[in-house]
């Protein structure tokens, strides 16, 4: 299968790139502040993450099939975590640590649910298939 070390590390750079412009956001002030400086954190991580995906991929032992799927599930995450906050700083929905209490409402329960729908099960594949990945061969002697 196609190495995906380098893709993963320049879309790692560009979500560092985007967070910076969501800092920004942030600064200006565009409506909602502190939702784009909370977009602008989850970009901070998900490039992070990302490019430790990318420094880790020559070493995870998986079938090309498995490295697919991590790779799919690795991008679909990111991108709708990305769109989350996005989505979150445009429509102000409220989140438990910065709104506690404060439930959404309108279109912001289907636009939510549809993203945390997507991201959850996207999310824990990629750390399963990850850690499957980075297992080791060696053998214990007691």
């Amino acid at each position: 299968m196609h190495d995906q070390r380098r893709p993963l590390l320049r879309l790692g750079a560009t979500l560092l790139l985007v967070s910076a412009v969501f800092g920004l956001a942030a600064a200006i002030p565009l409506p909602n502040p502190a939702r784009w400086m909370t977009a602008h954190v989850t970009a901070i991580m998900l490039g992070t993450l990302l490019m430790v995906y990318g420094l880790v991929w020559r070493d995870l032992r998986l079938s090309d099939g498995q490295r697919l799927w991590l790779i799919r599930s690795v991008y679909v995450s990111v991108w709708s975590g990305v769109m989350l906050g996005i989505a979150a700083a445009v429509l102000d929905i409220p989140g438990p640590a910065s709104t506690p209490g404060i439930a959404p409402t309108g279109i912001q329960v289907p636009v939510l649910g549809t993203l945390l729908a997507i991201i959850v099960p996207t999310t824990v594949a990629s750390w399963a298939l990850l850690w499957i990945g980075l297992r080791g061969n060696e053998t214990h002697q007691s």
